[in-house]
């Protein structure tokens, strides 16, 4: 269901359906204090006027700074009761009750002032994750980038921490190894600042600048906008420049050597090897496939596989598969694997990851770019271009968006098996 949200500096107000609502979300922390309260408050306002709705939402905010402050649970019923009114008491319920803390602030304490209760980052970062609802892949990749700002901001209280303390942890991350590495990940987290790590083996920049984009989501959306937690966000002018080191281009002896020592290691690896060599597929595109992933085109009699799912809408898709690999024997490999053709890689990609790593003399190519298993997918796409197959054939066999010719893109649609056979067929190494 579609909603829009508004951009008026007031958080608490949505339209939906030409209409404006009111939401509020309830902290972890106060729903542990008092169970029966709800996950959120939501009301319509019953107006289509954003300037209305603002003006009935204004004496709420007072209501919920004083819910985030208060951890009486009878008190917190009260007010839930009452941010879910939005009758006219309403706002002389709100001002007897900030008068009466007026006064009691103007009076000097007839008992020792409260200390305050602490958020953690723990806590808030629970609070945050259900706020976001997102998939499951998206909550283990978000997990791991925590546990990596965690490990240098420790458990302290968010509206402790600083610029200086995300900042820090930013660059206590640049020293970290890529985990997919065999030789890393079984070291524990927390000992790894006290391992030396060759800079090849560091994560990139941009995962760094994943961190610092998680953070101000976190930060910023959340704490400081959404549940009003923080004043000032620590994310705020904080950056991340870095050069990005993209991946490089096998030379064809490269590619053959590779396929020559994928001999000596698990079968499944070589035809995985061999699958992204001459189709230009994704890592995780192949580790997917499944028996009923492979068809016959009745014009072209001619094989592909279906891919069903990935990054983008275009990486739906098909792609033949090259006769090289049927005269090789790939069918009759199917034929004896399980229904998900390459179970191993599925259960565990980075098993593809450390076996190539395992077959290439260098890391790096002469133009100072990495060499890694996604570099077959660059390498099948510049020797596609080389050969002068057309951008948008090549776009469509790899998953890319088509473009490149304006306006005709929007009335381009599928190109049939026997238009782009001759991008898989172009592919020869020798």
């Amino acid at each position: 269901m579609v909603q829009e949200l508004v951009q008026s500096g007031n958080p608490y107000v949505y339209l939906r359906r030409k209409t404006y609502y009111f939401r509020v979300l309830i902290p972890q922390h106060l729903r542990e204090l008092c169970p029966s309260l709800p996950r959120e408050i939501k009301r319509s306002l019953r107006t289509d006027s954003l300037t209305d709705a603002l003006a009935m939402v204004s004496d709420k905010i007072p209501l919920i700074r004083l819910l985030r402050s208060t951890d009486n649970a009878d008190t917190l019923l009260a007010i839930c009761q009452r941010l879910s009114d939005f009758s006219k008491q309403v706002s002389q319920w709100v001002k007897s009750k900030l008068n009466g803390y007026v006064q009691q602030l103007e009076s000097p304490p007839a008992w020792p002032i409260k200390k305050r209760k602490v958020i953690s980052l723990d806590r808030a970062w629970q609070d945050f994750s259900e706020w976001k609802k997102w998939t499951d892949k998206q909550a283990k990749a978000n997990q791991r980038m925590f546990d990596n700002l965690r490990l240098f901001l420790g458990n302290r209280d968010v509206r402790d921490i600083t610029k200086r303390h995300l900042k820090t942890a930013l660059e206590g991350i640049s020293q970290l190894p890529q985990r997919n590495k065999k030789q890393y990940n079984q070291i524990p987290l927390e000992k790894l600042p006290e391992i030396t790590i060759p800079d090849e083996d560091r994560v990139s920049g941009k995962y760094i600048k994943e961190h610092l984009k998680l953070a101000q989501s976190f930060f910023s959306s959340y704490l400081k906008h959404e549940a009003d937690l923080i004043q000032v966000s620590p994310s705020e002018g904080v950056s991340w420049d870095y050069e990005n080191r993209r991946f490089g281009c096998l030379t064809d002896s490269e590619v053959i050597e590779a396929i020559e020592k994928a001999k000596f290691k698990p079968e499944w690896f070589r035809w995985f090897l061999l699958m992204a060599a001459y189709s230009g597929a994704r890592r995780s595109e192949i580790a997917a496939l499944t028996k009923d992933d492979i068809k016959l085109c009745p014009d072209t009699k001619r094989y592909y596989f279906v891919v069903k799912e990935g990054k983008t809408k275009a990486a739906r898709r098909t792609v033949p598969i090259h006769n090289h690999l049927i005269g090789k024997g790939l069918f009759e490999w199917i034929d004896s694997s399980n229904y998900r053709i390459f179970n191993t890689a599925y259960e565990n990609l980075n098993r593809v990851t450390d076996l190539f790593g395992s077959i290439l003399d260098r890391k790096v190519n002469d133009h100072g770019e990495r060499l890694v298993f996604h570099s077959l997918r660059h390498t099948f796409i510049t020797k596609a271009r080389a050969f002068g197959i057309s951008n948008v054939l090549v776009q469509q066999i790899v998953g890319h968006e088509k473009n490149g010719a304006g306006q005709t893109d929007r009335y381009t649609h599928t190109f049939q098996i026997k238009d782009v056979l001759k991008v898989v067929d172009c592919i020869q190494y020798c």
